[in-house]
């Protein structure tokens, strides 16, 4: 198994610790998400320029599910896309604000959906 991400050494000793997680892409780039529960997605919803990774968590394994950019979260191919992650057991929504999140989430999801 590649493991594809990881909780930041830096905040292992701190409560930080269960609201930031860092995902590797292809080419071994660095991802530092800020982590959401799946009860704060309309949250999620809310903002712009970022890249939103949903998450099925079970204990301390993390799977990602889906990849969406926030221009597509709340369209209606995003909103049948999250209730479909929801179903597939998302849990948590990982949160990567960025310039160019189109971009970034074509990146993130070949790297981590396939």
């Amino acid at each position: 198994m590649v493991i594809r991400g990881g909780g930041l050494a830096a905040l292992h000793a701190t409560p930080l610790r269960e609201r930031f997680y860092s995902w590797r892409a292809g080419r071994g780039e660095r991802y530092v998400c800020t982590i959401f529960s799946a009860e704060e997605e309309a949250l999620v919803a809310g903002f712009a320029r970022a890249v939103v990774i949903g998450v099925a968590r079970e204990g301390a394994e993390r799977r990602p599910v889906c990849v969406l950019s926030t221009e597509e979260f709340d369209a209606p191919s995003g909103r049948l896309a999250r209730a479909a992650a929801v179903a597939l057991g998302v849990n948590e929504w990982h949160v990567r604000f960025c310039a160019l999140p189109v971009e970034v989430a074509r990146h993130l999801a070949k790297a981590l959906l396939n």
